[in-house]
């Protein structure tokens, strides 16, 4: 179910910036926040995780036991996996979920590698920035366009978790209705708090 989520993830993100980038009007607000120029501002994001709380998902969905910190005004809603999509402000959002088709976290990484910094086929430029046992920071970019049509470098993370042979993910996502935020919105400085605040905070019940 995991392998099918992020395929399903990776594809309509590939679907939709092909979509955005093959516009012959130059002028589109699709090609002018996604493509490299000097007039694209990212959107000043501030990830502060001092003032978050406790948060149990299992509220949400009884396929999540994970307790980790949250900003107390996350909206949280169960996904059609029986995961947890929480939307941590205009331009985060990060998924929890259950890991039912891998057996170990190695897998899990190796995994998740492989749909994004070994994915040559969708983006380029691909690296880990930290790569830990139990899980890592990456920047990568999308492949440029036919057209010309360039994108910009963005960095997301994914944690892992596991309990009695049971393995949870947790990682970032674009929020698919702000999916043409410039990428530098999703910086490495940004990721790499994310990264800490969970791996620090999450815990299985």
């Amino acid at each position: 179910m995991k392998h099918y989520l992020t395929s399903i993830s990776v594809a309509a993100l590939f679907f939709l910036s092909s979509c955005g980038g093959s516009t012959e009007t130059k002028n589109t607000t699709a090609e002018s926040t996604t493509s490299t120029s000097e007039t694209t501002t990212a959107p000043v994001i501030n990830i502060d995780p001092s003032s978050w709380v406790a948060t149990d998902l299992s509220a949400i969905s009884t396929m999540v036991p994970v307790i980790v910190n949250l900003p107390k005004d996350a909206k949280m809603e169960k996904n059609g996996n029986g995961g947890v999509d929480i939307k941590l402000n205009d331009a985060y959002t990060i998924t929890v979920s259950t890991s039912l088709a891998i057996s170990t976290v190695k897998e899990g990484i190796e995994s998740d590698k492989s749909l994004t910094i070994k994915n040559t086929t969708s983006y380029k430029d691909g690296k880990a920035i930290i790569d830990e046992a139990n899980g890592f920071v990456y920047s990568m970019q999308m492949n440029d366009e036919a057209n010309g049509t360039k994108y910009e470098p963005e960095a997301h993370f994914y944690c892992y978790l596991e309990k009695d042979g049971a393995i949870y993910s947790i990682n970032d996502i674009r929020p698919m209705d702000n999916f043409f935020l410039p990428g530098n919105t999703y910086t490495a400085e940004n990721a790499k708090k994310l990264y800490d605040a969970v791996k620090t905070s999450a815990k299985l019940k």
